[in-house]
């Protein structure tokens, strides 16, 4: 997660760089994917939203960034092609394309490189993206069998790409979630946090935030929360400073991104079968 001031696309709400202890991860040779997303097409065109007959590798960040700025919506259309024709997992795309084109996009508006209504147009074609990776229902498991993820983000903040990408993932992975961009912190989430029977509840927070304002959070969730072994993730990259007076004020699994949070959710699930 980033420091929350890069503008309508920071991604300050993104929950180490370890493997995830899945089966659907463990059968992904992880380095090739990202050297694969990390270079260029083979094919020249490609830089400019092409799609040649001999290109290999899927989709370069850059290339995505352009075809997201392009006012033709076909560069768009051809970029979002190509990455569902690719078996790449969500999470991987997440890390390797989506969160640094977010990133860049929040910095070459900051710089004022780019207009705020370009960085909005854009910002909104990469959640569409997003979208439609993840609109598979991800591994099959009957509903019971699913852990199931609370997902709310502080009033504060208000850039939710990161959480989106956390759903994500997380659906993709297996997991039944629940909130999300749209579930501030407040009554309504402490009244799901009650009647759900969460594995996991997790609170998005930004820079600024208090530890005392998230253990007041993390204190009334357990109140409402009728499960005692309901483990509570704080996410945010602003908190690898933070980690034992979080651990003090009731967090059980602080995370910096969403590779570390699904790591640590697997595995506390994992643990408790």
């Amino acid at each position: 997660m980033s420091n929350g001031q890069l503008g309508p696309v920071s991604s300050s709400t993104l929950f180490s760089r370890d493997m995830v202890s899945h089966p659907q991860m463990e059968t992904i040779d992880r380095g090739k994917l990202e050297k694969a997303i990390r270079h260029h097409f083979h094919s020249d065109g490609a830089a400019n939203g092409q799609q040649g007959g001999n290109a290999q590798g899927t989709i370069h960040f850059r290339q995505l960034l352009s075809a997201l700025l392009e006012k033709d919506p076909k560069h768009f259309r051809a970029a979002l092609e190509r990455l569902r024709s690719e078996r790449v997992p969500l999470l991987v795309i997440c890390e390797t394309l989506i969160v640094p084109v977010a990133e860049e996009l929040g910095r070459m508006w900051c710089e004022d490189q780019q207009s705020f209504s370009s960085v909005t147009a854009a910002s909104s074609r990469l959640q569409l993206l997003l979208t439609s990776l993840s609109e598979g229902d991800g591994p099959t498991f009957c509903d019971e069998q699913r852990p199931r993820l609370l997902l709310m983000r502080m009033p504060s903040n208000d850039h939710t790409l990161g959480l989106s990408v956390i759903a994500s993932v997380f659906h993709e992975e297996g997991w039944s979630v629940d909130g999300g961009p749209s579930l501030q912190v407040g009554n309504r989430a402490y009244a799901m946090a009650r009647d759900g029977g969460y594995n996991v509840i997790g609170i998005s927070v930004t820079v600024g935030t208090t530890t005392e304002e998230i253990g007041a959070i993390i204190r009334r969730i357990r109140a409402a929360c009728p499960d005692p072994s309901t483990a509570i993730l704080i996410g945010g990259a602003s908190l690898s400073a933070r980690q034992v007076e979080l651990k003090a004020a009731g967090a059980d699994i602080l995370a910096l991104d969403v590779r570390q949070a699904i790591q640590m959710a697997n595995a506390l699930v994992k643990r408790d079968e």
